[in-house]
Formats: structure tokens, C-alpha cells, sequence
């Protein structure tokens, strides 16, 4: 079974998301999570305006309102469907690129006390020890990351998350075992 993955960061006209997600571009929230290649991406979703309509300051990606279908969205609706994309997956990985990525921080505090895993890779250039509070509660932080490397790097994450989810089970099935010969 593939890990559901949410890729938090801020949303940029060309987003770093469409060199690892393939489909991202023109997908809708209405059309589910995209299988990818080792995983399911569960979001964010937003309107990939090439012309940068949608891409306006505090829009998400979706909330400008100058292309149709989704990007009508409220910022309530951004709220909830990014909500629910966090609440299905099993891995956070966030893509810090600039400091006033404050929809992330906000993401990364709801999750961060619960048992998913939360991997943080910073730009070259991000004063990694203003976001400690953050990086102290994850599981790996990664810094000096240019987007050439994410792919790599969500990969190796892909990776461990398998592994420890398989020694999980193991280590369930060993208990299991242990009771019934009881």
C-alpha cells in the first residue's frame, strides 16, 4: 500500500509540486488524490494559472476568482479541503522556501502532536534556527535544499516511512503471535 502524502509549503505560480506530483497540473480537489509514482498525493490542490491569475498574494492558489471551476473556493473552503488532505495522509512533508509561509506553520502546528510523520526541507537561505520549534518535533529536518534535490529527498522519506511501517506490522504480528500461543 502506497503512503498518502501532503506536500505543505506556500503555493507559487511555478510550483516546486509539479516536478514531483505528475497530473498536479489542472487537477481539482473533486478529483481525488493523484497516484504517483511510490505514493498518494493527497494535496494541496490549487489552479496551476500559468499567467499567475490565481497565484495573488494570501490566495492559496485558489481564492482569486479569475479562472473557473475551483478557484471560485472561499478561503473556508481552502481551510477544509486542506484539512481533510492533512487528515488522510500518513506523511507531511514540507517544503520551506520562504519565511512568510504562514498557511504552512499553521498546517505543521496542527499536525505536528500527532503520529504522522513530518519531514521539513528548507531553501538554501532560510534561517533554519527561526523555525527550531518546528524543526525540534519532526522527524528529519533537511536544510539547504534546492528543488532539484526534493525529488530525492521525498523518495528517502517514502523509503523510511515503508520501512518502519513494515517493521510495525512485524513487530504487531510477533505480539500477536506471542498471545495466541498463550
Amino acid at each position: 500500500m502506497k503512503p498518502h502524502i501532503y506536500l505543505a509549503g506556500k503555493i507559487d505560480k511555478n510550483d516546486w509540486r509539479h516536478r514531483l506530483v505528475p497530473g498536479l497540473r489542472g487537477h481539482l480537489w473533486s478529483d481525488g488524490p493523484i497516484d504517483a509514482v511510490g505514493f498518494q498525493y493527497t494535496g494541496p490542490f490549487f489552479v496551476a494559472c500559468d499567467h499567475g491569475c490565481n497565484h495573488q498574494p494570501s490566495s492559496h492558489g485558489a481564492t482569486a476568482g479569475y479562472a473557473l471551476d475551483e478557484s471560485t473556493f472561499t478561503r473556508s473552503d481552502v481551510i477544509r479541503n486542506n484539512n481533510a488532505a492533512i487528515d488522510a495522509a500518513d506523511l507531511i512533508f514540507a517544503y520551506i522556501s520562504s519565511t512568510d509561509c504562514y498557511g504552512t506553520l499553521v498546517e505543521l502546528g496542527g499536525v505536528l502532536r500527532s503520529q504522522k510523520r513530518v519531514v521539513i526541507a528548507f531553501a538554501p537561505g532560510i534561517p533554519v534556527d527561526d523555525f527550531w520549534y518546528a524543526s525540534h518535533q519532526t522527524k528529519n529536518v533537511h536544510i539547504n535544499v534546492n528543488e532539484p534535490r526534493l525529488q530525492g529527498l521525498l523518495n528517502q522519506e517514502i523509503h523510511k516511512y515503508n520501512q518502519h511501517r513494515l517493521l510495525t506490522r512485524q513487530r504487531d504480528k510477533t505480539l500477536l503471535e506471542i498471545i495466541a500461543d498463550l
